[in-house]
């Protein structure tokens, strides 16, 4: 158990409810899986108590952790949960989480209806903008708060506990600014100087970035991009339609890797160029271009480039195609780990789903609840289990990139066995719940669906299962890793 400094205010909802134990003569207990719990265990005010003479049992909405009110101890204190931060936490950390957990009991309640809907969460940006949490990744002098890569993955566990879908798309924007400042100290000082101003620019407004490598009419664009930048007067024209650019509408700035034809006499490189969402050349396809089975709430759309005009001062060094990473290291380490952790507190939330089912159904015939099952338990440790090991994963390969960032190979090979260990284990816990709850698993209602189709998607996201295995395989054989599309 982490004690809270005294400096810190606890939750309102908690303060609130702590008032009212007070005036209560009733004796209260708050198990695990009770009503009107949110995931960190603070009571929130609009479920009222109900009027018994008997002890009060409040099952978490959508949680499974709770605390005894009861006990002394708990008074100002910080509940313990899972967590990739180890023990114990510090001040900073419980702040961080504290938010994140905030945020995701808001984002909770509205996660069915933008999944079912295949709606994007502005509200939901909004909040994050306004506390800052958008932005944490940004260092103190740019109004960030400097959170490191264990940081964040600890924090994005925690949010995508309450909506995925918000979770990959924020995840899509906040990791790219931690790991551009990391890769910038390794750049060229023009590259320097351009990041940096777009740092502070995004600083200053709140602004968010969105970005991406793929087309889905061209398979293999991180290598070749049919998107094209083309040489006129004074700037650059960027045309074509690039793919899965994450949070989309809530976007300020589109990035996009792009083929740069110099002359006909130069072979083509490839850049990641930034253009102003609000560019009359710009247009973003809508929610159509963005059905899809799950993380629907991501704002994932296609974005199509029709002359869209950016100066000179705005295009970045062109790189030969086979080196499109080599000055981004850091962000292939990120990306891959960051994912990872999204995906685990979609698995997180499983096993709390689960936890809360078993409490709360109780057969007909039996006096117990399905908890006390032998066969039910066995099943529910499976997925501690499996969730456990993708944790400790996820931790080891943040702290070893924070030890020594990794170069361009690592990051493909150790990113990429992170992303595949995690999201192929994630799958497999949120299929162990479904075979536990049985029929009612399959209802929208229940939310378990949801929470299956969110982790599905985890193994879809790029780097693919395939691509993945190739680098960690030629990275264990000392191979270098080529980039090129396999074709047997």
């Amino acid at each position: 158990m982490v004690h809270s400094p005294s400096h810190v205010a606890l939750p309102i909802a908690y303060r609130t409810f702590r008032q009212s134990i007070k005036k209560c003569t009733r004796p209260i207990s708050i198990l695990p899986g009770a009503r009107g719990v949110c995931s960190y265990g603070y009571v929130e005010t609009r479920n009222a108590l109900p009027p018994t003479d008997d002890v009060v049992s409040i099952v978490p909405s959508w949680s499974g952790r709770g605390i005894n009110v009861n006990s002394s101890t708990q008074t100002g204190t910080f509940p313990e949960y899972p967590t990739l931060l180890k023990r114990p936490i510090s001040d900073r950390e419980v702040r961080l989480l504290e938010r994140a957990r905030t945020h995701a009991a808001d984002f909770a309640e509205r996660a069915d209806e933008h999944d079912r809907n295949n709606s994007f969460p502005h509200e939901n940006y909004e909040a994050m903008k306004e506390s800052g949490y958008a932005h944490m990744t940004l260092p103190e002098e740019y109004g960030g708060e400097g959170v490191n890569l264990i940081e964040l993955c600890a924090c994005q566990e925690q949010l995508a506990q309450g909506c995925a879908g918000t979770t990959i798309g924020i995840n899509m924007h906040i990791f790219g600014l931690g790991s551009r400042l990391v890769d910038m100290r390794n750049d060229t000082p023009e590259r320097q100087a351009q990041g940096e101003m777009m740092m502070r620019m995004l600083a200053e407004s709140k602004g968010i970035l969105c970005g991406s490598f793929s087309e889905t009419s061209s398979p293999g664009a991180y290598m070749m991009p049919s998107t094209v930048a083309h040489k006129v007067d004074g700037g650059w024209l960027i045309n074509g339609t690039k793919s899965y650019f994450s949070n989309v509408p809530a976007a300020d700035m589109i990035g996009a890797l792009v083929r740069v034809e110099v002359s006909d006499d130069e072979p083509p490189g490839v850049t990641m160029v930034m253009v102003p969402k609000d560019n009359p050349g710009v247009i973003c396809m809508g929610e159509e271009s963005w059905d899809v089975i799950g993380v629907r709430a991501s704002g994932s759309w296609d974005v199509q480039f029709k002359d869209a005009f950016i100066p000179d001062e705005m295009m970045p060094p062109v790189q030969p195609a086979n080196s499109v990473f080599a000055n981004m290291s850091s962000f292939g380490s990120w990306f891959n780990i960051t994912i990872s952790a999204v995906y685990l507190g979609v698995a997180q939330a499983a096993i709390d789903w689960v936890k809360r089912y078993l409490n709360e159904r109780k057969p007909a015939t039996e006096e117990r609840s399905l908890a006390h099952m032998p066969g039910l338990q066995y099943q529910l440790a499976e997925m501690v289990a499996i969730t456990e090991s993708s944790r400790a994963l996820i931790r080891s390969s943040a702290e070893d990139w924070m030890a020594k960032p990794w170069d361009v190979q690592e990051a493909m090979a150790k990113g990429g066995l992170c992303k595949y260990v995690a999201t192929n284990n994630h799958t497999k816990v949120v299929e162990l719940a479904m075979d536990i709850a049985g029929g009612p698993s399959i209802f929208r209602r229940e939310g378990l669906e949801r929470l299956y189709r969110d982790a599905r998607a985890g193994k879809a996201h790029p780097p693919a299962d395939m691509m993945a295995l190739e680098s960690i395989a030629k990275y264990s054989l000392g191979i270098p890793r080529d980039f090129q599309p396999r074709w047997g």
